[in-house]
C-alpha cells in the first residue's frame, strides 16, 4: 500500500492483481477493495493478533455509517448523506 501524497491517511494498492483503498480518520476506517484484498487485511489482524470492529459491508438494504455521515448503495451509485 502506497500513502497518498495529498493526505497521509489515505492508502491505496500499488501492486499486482489486488484492489484496495483505505481512508483512516480518528475512529474510524473505511476499506473499498475486492475480495482478496480483504482477506488479506483480515488475515493479518489475526496475525498480528489485533482486535477490531466487526466488519459491515455496504449493499442495497444496508447502510453504513462514517464519520457522521451515511453511505447508501443504490441500483447504479453510492449516495454519501
Amino acid at each position: 500500500m502506497t500513502t497518498s501524497i495529498f493526505n497521509p491517511c489515505f492508502f491505496i494498492t500499488t501492486t499486482g492483481t489486488l484492489f484496495g483503498i483505505i481512508g483512516m480518520q480518528t475512529n474510524n476506517i473505511i476499506i473499498l477493495g475486492d475480495n482478496q484484498f480483504l482477506a488479506l487485511k483480515e488475515d493479518k489482524l489475526v496475525k498480528a493478533n489485533l482486535i477490531a470492529k466487526l466488519k459491515e459491508k455496504l449493499s442495497l438494504t444496508t447502510l453504513l455509517l462514517f464519520n457522521r455521515c451515511i453511505l447508501s448503495l443504490n441500483k447504479d451509485s453510492i449516495a454519501l448523506r
